[in-house]
C-alpha cells in the first residue's frame, strides 16, 4: 500500500529543513520532462522553488546576524581591554613611588587624547586604537609602560583590536541593502506548501498509479527517510 514516509519537520534545524526541500527539488528534477503534464503538480514545483529561494535568503540573514553578534562581542572585549589600561594607570597614580606616579601621569596624557575611544563607531575606534598602540610603543612612552609593568595590558588591547579587525573585515557589509526575512513565517509557509504537495502526490499515486506520481512518491519518501534516520540517530 502506498504511503508517505513519516517525518517530523519540526525536528529539523533551519539548515536541515532547507536541505530537505533542496534535495526534493533536485531529485524530482530527474523525472523525465515528458511525464510533467499535470498542471497542479508543476505549479507545486514552481511554488516550492520560489519558497526555496526565500528560505536560502533567510538562512543567509541568520548567518549574517550571527556574524554581527560575534563582531559586537569582539568590540566589547576590546573596550574591556582599553578600560583595564585606564584602571591600571589610575592605580599607579595612587602609588607611594614618585617615579610610578610620574609614569602614570605621562601615560595618562596620552590616553586622554583617546578618552572617547569606546564611544566611536567601529571603524573610527579601530583606527584610534591603532594610533593609541603606536603612541604607546614609541620609545619615550614605552619606557613608562615598562616602568608600570603595563605590557600585558597594552598587548591585550592590541590583540583584541587585531581580532576585531579580522572579524569585522570578513563580516557581510550589505546590511543597508539587505531585505529582512522572517524565517518563522517563511518556514511555516514553505512546509505548508510542502505538506500539501506531498499529500497531493500520494493521493494521485493511489488514484491514478501513473509513472509521474509513482516516481515522485518514491523520490519524496527516499528523501524523507534519509532525514528521518538522521533525526533518529
Amino acid at each position: 500500500m502506498k504511503s508517505l514516509q513519516s517525518l517530523r519537520s519540526a525536528g529539523l534545524t533551519h539548515i536541515e529543513a532547507g536541505q530537505l526541500i533542496r534535495r526534493h527539488l533536485t531529485d524530482l528534477a530527474t523525472i523525465d520532462p515528458a511525464l510533467l503534464t499535470n498542471e497542479p503538480y508543476n505549479l507545486y514545483i514552481q511554488e516550492l522553488n520560489t519558497h526555496s529561494v526565500l528560505y536560502e535568503k533567510a538562512l543567509a540573514q541568520i548567518q549574517k546576524n550571527k556574524e554581527t553578534l560575534v563582531v559586537n562581542l569582539a568590540d566589547k572585549d576590546r573596550d574591556k581591554a582599553y578600560s583595564a589600561c585606564n584602571r591600571c594607570l589610575a592605580l599607579y597614580a595612587l602609588s607611594d613611588d614618585p617615579e610610578e606616579v610620574e609614569s602614570s601621569r605621562i601615560l595618562k596624557i596620552i590616553f586622554r587624547n583617546f578618552k572617547n575611544l569606546p564611544n566611536l563607531n567601529y571603524e573610527a575606534e579601530t583606527m584610534a586604537t591603532d594610533k593609541l598602540i603606536s603612541d604607546l610603543e614609541q620609545p619615550e612612552a614605552a619606557q613608562h609602560v615598562n616602568k608600570l609593568n603595563m605590557e600585558p595590558y597594552v598587548n591585550r588591547l592590541k590583540n583584541k583590536n587585531e581580532t576585531f579587525k579580522s572579524l569585522f573585515g570578513s563580516r557581510i557589509q550589505t546590511e543597508a541593502l539587505t531585505e529582512n526575512y522572517d524565517m518563522k513565517s517563511i518556514r511555516k509557509e514553505t512546509f505548508a506548501t510542502y505538506r500539501d504537495f506531498c499529500n497531493y502526490v500520494l493521493a494521485m499515486a493511489k488514484a491514478h498509479d501513473t509513472s509521474l506520481f509513482n516516481q515522485a512518491l518514491d523520490l519524496i519518501n527516499a528523501g524523507r527517510k534519509y532525514y528521518s534516520d538522521r533525526m533518529a540517530s
